[in-house]
């Protein structure tokens, strides 16, 4: 019997943050139904690309409601083998704290698609250490290890 070995990402718990990426000011209408920029859809479909070479398939997909996270995610799902995304509005509002517990039951790989300050506080609470993200910014972590892997930003 032959025992493939399963890629280094697979074995690992790995989480990926994803701040949903540059949008509209909302001057107009609610801050829910902004939307992303030209600037914003094209560094997502950036993100989704560099991502793709590193968690080329994650086992579950969580995004906020907000049209701006929906808007990144289905900029950022083209470039890789993903289930469908659970949308919820409570990832619109929710904390740090909870969704890091929420997380802690997680095995496998997952991306959450969410907003400032709750992407760079959950990162802070995951490996310890606080960073900041850009817009667009994606952090893949490994939670078992509570260390990030790798991170990108798109360009200014």
């Amino acid at each position: 019997m032959v025992v493939m070995s399963r890629p280094a990402w697979e074995r690992r718990r790995t989480v990926v943050l994803v701040r949903h990426a540059k949008a509209e000011s909302g001057e107009e209408s609610s801050d829910h139904d902004r939307r992303l920029t030209a600037a914003g859809q094209r560094a997502a479909a950036e993100a989704g690309r560099w991502l793709a070479a590193r968690v080329p398939a994650p086992d579950q997909v969580w995004c906020s409601s907000a049209t701006r996270a929906v808007q990144t995610w289905e900029a950022i799902a083209p470039s890789l083998r993903a289930p469908p995304p659970t949308v919820e509005h409570d990832l619109y509002l929710t904390g740090a704290r909870e969704l890091a517990e929420r997380l802690s039951g997680v095995t496998g790989s997952v991306v959450v698609v969410g907003h400032n300050p709750t992407m760079e506080h959950l990162l802070a609470t995951l490996v310890g250490e606080l960073r900041g993200m850009r817009p667009g910014a994606v952090a893949v972590v490994d939670a078992g290890e509570a260390r990030l892997v790798e991170m990108w930003e798109p360009a200014r």
